[in-house]
């Protein structure tokens, strides 16, 4: 009986200790998928947060950096002297009489590139020489336009602005732009900001880069290349307004949009080519572009190496030299193929003229040139495009 006694409570202990057992890792059990569901609805929750977080992270960079590029964009106030007829019902003074009073035209967009004085905008927004001009803030100020300097061979003029006293603001907030070889890519995000339909000031579309280096045929006075093509939505009055990057930097100044289809263009700027710009007028008080003295074939020339493998380069080929002028003695021949301007190559990219525009007559630039398939190098003194 002792020992059956001693058996029952070694079985019952045993008993005890499996129950326990399988009650404890019940709980367990219970708690691990309890704190496993609390973790992966935590872990959802915290990657909703990290994607709502990221997303208030875009947005309100993306309205800051809109907010500082608008404060850069200018209305351009157009007005003209209006005469008009006004009859005399009581025929004392005769039939009627002409009188005469500003009226406003409408809004273009401009784009300011100095602290003091200097606003850029198209040439075909401000060449009506009988019109007056003004141009009003992002904050509201307006100046008088006391000069305009257009450019001779681009669709591009340059305003100086003044107060009604006749002095020039020396706190205007200039745009950010970018440098002359900063790669700008097809599907590249681009914002157009200006004046929609002259109503609408500041107004702001979004787009993308879909075509670089682009021609357009409008006239015969203006050279329309380089040309950016983007399917942002812009009108007639966004002319002379910037189109920007993600980062509020301009890429290039509203020019142009092809009638029917809407499809837009913007002339590229760079931040040389705004200084090359403001340093004509200082030194010439008139905006002169550069010239070498030389006829070219635009595009990527097939030269034949030694081993009479056709290779396809990157320049352009000299077609004829105008070796009357005293700037083209720097060594230049027909069948030459330009390289590169002082270092940096001639493509798609960085076109001739567009990297040569950014120097002003006078400069002197060093040319990489390819000659009978060996590579030179030849410094040019820039001479004038007109005197």
């Amino acid at each position: 009986m002792q020992k059956k006694h001693i058996i029952l409570v070694v079985v019952f202990n045993v008993f005890l200790i499996l129950l326990g057992s399988i009650i404890i890792g019940g709980i367990m059990n219970t708690k691990i998928t309890t704190l496993k569901n609390i973790i992966e609805s935590r872990r959802g929750d915290y990657e909703d947060n990290k994607q709502t977080n990221l997303l208030d992270a875009v947005q309100s960079s993306l309205i800051h950096t809109l907010n500082l590029a608008q404060q850069s964009v200018v209305s351009i106030n157009i007005s003209k002297d209006v005469k008009f007829y006004v009859e005399d019902p009581s025929q004392l003074i005769g039939p009627g009489n002409i009188q005469q009073q500003t009226a406003k035209i409408w809004w273009w967009s401009g784009i300011i590139v100095a602290k003091q004085w200097y606003i850029l905008t198209n040439k075909h927004v401000v060449q009506d020489t009988n019109a007056k001009y003004s141009v009003t803030l992002y904050d509201g100020t307006s100046y008088n336009v006391d000069k305009i300097w257009f450019d001779d061979l681009l669709d591009l003029a340059i305003l100086k602005v003044i107060d009604s006293e006749g002095r020039s603001p020396t706190d205007l907030l200039p745009a950010s732009f970018l440098s002359l070889d900063t790669q700008v890519d097809i599907g590249q995000l681009t914002f157009a900001i200006g004046n929609s339909l002259s109503r609408y000031s500041n107004n702001v579309t979004m787009g993308i880069i879909w075509g670089r280096n682009k021609q357009l045929t409008i006239n015969k006075n203006n050279l329309y290349i380089w040309l950016y093509q983007t399917d942002a939505l812009v009108n007639p009055w966004n002319s002379g307004g910037p189109l920007i990057d993600i980062y509020g930097n301009v890429l290039g100044i509203t020019t142009a949009i092809t009638e029917g289809e809407g499809i837009a263009f913007a002339l590229p700027i760079s931040k040389e080519f705004i200084a090359s710009t403001l340093k004509s007028i200082e030194n010439f008080w008139k905006i002169s572009r550069p010239l070498i003295g030389i006829q070219y074939i635009d595009g990527n020339p097939t030269v034949t190496q030694e081993d009479t493998k056709s290779v396809l380069i990157t320049g352009i080929s000299i077609k004829d030299v105008l070796t009357d002028l005293p700037w083209s003695q720097a060594g230049l021949k027909i069948g030459d193929i330009i390289l590169s301007i002082n270092d940096k190559p001639i493509n798609n990219q960085l076109p001739f003229l567009y990297q040569l525009y950014t120097y002003i007559p006078g400069d002197e630039i060093r040319l990489d040139v390819l000659r009978e398939g060996k590579q030179i190098s030849l410094n040019v003194l820039l001479g004038w495009t007109a005197q």
